[in-house]
């Protein structure tokens, strides 16, 4: 009777620690620490009809917000962190970064760097209209696989484009106002794509000028430091990571930073890469795996495997989204849009003893080829299935455990590009198109659309904190409850 007692009181306690939890549960990193899932939530098929509050936002971002305690924290382009509050939407602070005091310019250097601006501004143009060149040349000569004239002329124009992205390198790599006039961005992309993230102790941003600052919660600047730039032209988006107390950032390097005052740990040099890495434990020890297939020990940098995650010859940058870990498996998609079947999904078995991962590292389980595309949406994995969505919206079900597919749907409707990580809130599945349709999805082995809501242009991915959703457009920040 006594034992059932406490059985019972310990369930009680534990009962109530998890309503707690739940209740307060903070989203801290991209993608609550991942995988996107938020399955305490509950949310309704159509969000417009459920809106809290809705906070008009001054500039765009394509980072997620995070959520500390009763704050959001969110970038907005091109250095500006904002704070604001869970019940209203009330602006709170906002904290601008200024690269050109960051990096302490007299008036002259000033003067330069904004004639460097323009020379890259110039490089820029050029550069967007030979990619365009090349665009169609190449899909030519796919067309006429036999032309040597074709295969000249892009090779050609290869050649001419590398120059001019090395003249633009020089800018960039311009000790003294490099950083400051001419850090370049897609115009997709911009400089504010990175995901906040907090230690419960402070806030991290990143910003694609090669900025990095830590603020208290109501706004104080800790402390701010200086990295290389992105190391693409289009810009970044590897949002920051805390494992094991370290703060792991990339621009072009991945550093491991003390987050009390920013000192570096470690650098491991990397390949040009979009999409942030997973975290996995191994016997206590920690790792990250990286979109490119590596395998980096957080203790101090060593890269333990590379080479993982096979990339196209042409597009090594192709691999944007997050990889998925579930039960000891990584789930990772890329792609592109080369006219072959090029879109590939891989599982990879995680070693349980530390041994096994350095004497064999990581096992392929399988690979799938999917639909021919760029997949920028990071993947969802339940009860066994893979979801996986192409920038162009086709979703693909597969089994988790053989690859096989369940079904592959074209989403219809949708204008734009699935840039918006898919998202699992309780039962359903969420993804959105970047013109601002939020769709929403029943889980299960056979495509089930379930409502549809209209906003305005989004590229960011929706968090959830119970049965409220957060989700920044280019316009607004929304709060979105349920029924």
């Amino acid at each position: 009777m006594n034992a059932n007692r406490k059985a019972m009181r310990l369930a009680t306690l534990l009962s109530i620690f998890v309503t707690v939890f739940s209740i307060h549960a903070d989203v801290i990193s991209w993608r609550n620490g991942g995988n996107g899932e938020y399955l305490n939530s509950r949310l309704p098929l159509n969000w417009n009809e459920n809106i809290l509050w809705k906070t008009p936002l001054e500039n765009w971002s394509n980072a997620s917000p995070i959520l500390v305690g009763d704050r959001l924290y969110f970038t907005q382009e091109p250095s500006t962190l904002l704070c604001s509050n869970t019940a209203t939407g009330d602006i709170l602070w906002k904290r601008e970064i200024n690269q050109v005091e960051l990096l302490g310019l007299s008036e002259e250097e000033k003067a330069q760097a904004v004639n460097l601006r323009e020379q890259s501004e110039a490089y820029r143009k050029e550069l967007n209209r030979l990619t365009n060149d090349l665009r169609r040349l190449r899909r030519r000569s796919d067309q006429d696989p036999t032309n040597e004239q074709l295969k000249q002329e892009v090779e050609s124009l290869n050649e001419v484009r590398r120059e001019l992205n090395r003249k633009r390198r020089e800018l960039t790599n311009n000790e003294k106002f490099g950083v400051s006039a001419v850090v370049p961005s897609h115009r997709t992309n911009g400089y504010a794509s990175f995901t906040p993230i907090s230690d419960g102790k402070r806030v991290y941003t990143s910003f694609g000028q090669g900025m990095l600052v830590a603020y208290d919660f109501e706004g104080n600047e800790v402390w701010k430091k200086r990295m290389n730039p992105p190391d693409h032209s289009w810009g970044g988006s590897t949002s920051p990571l805390i494992v094991d107390g370290k703060l792991i950032v990339r621009f072009d390097d991945y550093v491991a930073l003390d987050p009390n005052n920013g000192q570096e740990l470690w650098r491991t040099p990397s390949e040009v890469v979009f999409g942030t890495p997973s975290v996995f434990k191994v016997e206590g020890q920690s790792f990250l795996f990286t979109p490119r297939g590596e395998v980096i020990r957080i203790s101090d940098g060593t890269i333990i495997q590379d080479g993982l995650v096979i990339l196209h010859k042409e597009y090594p940058w192709s691999v944007m989204g997050t990889p998925a870990i579930e039960n000891g498996v990584i789930f990772t998609a890329r792609g592109m849009e080369t006219g072959g079947a090029d879109g590939h999904v891989h599982a990879l078995r995680v070693p349980s003893a530390l041994g096994e991962l350095f004497e064999t590292g990581l096992r392929q389980i399988w690979h799938q080829d999917v639909h021919a595309k760029r997949y920028y949406a990071s993947p969802i994995v339940h009860e066994g299935l893979v979801y996986v969505i192409s920038a162009d919206f086709v979703l693909t079900a597969l089994e988790a455990d053989s690859g096989e597919k369940v079904y592959e749907k074209k989403i219809e409707g949708l204008r734009g590009t699935a840039y918006t990580g898919l998202t699992l809130a309780g039962d359903t599945l969420f993804f959105a198109s970047d013109q601002g349709i939020l769709v929403a999805a029943a889980l299960g082995r056979e495509y089930k659309e379930l409502g549809r809501s209209q906003f305005e242009q989004l590229r960011s991915t929706p968090i959830f904190q119970n049965n409220i959703a957060y989700l920044r457009t280019y316009e607004n920040l929304y709060a979105i409850k349920a029924n």
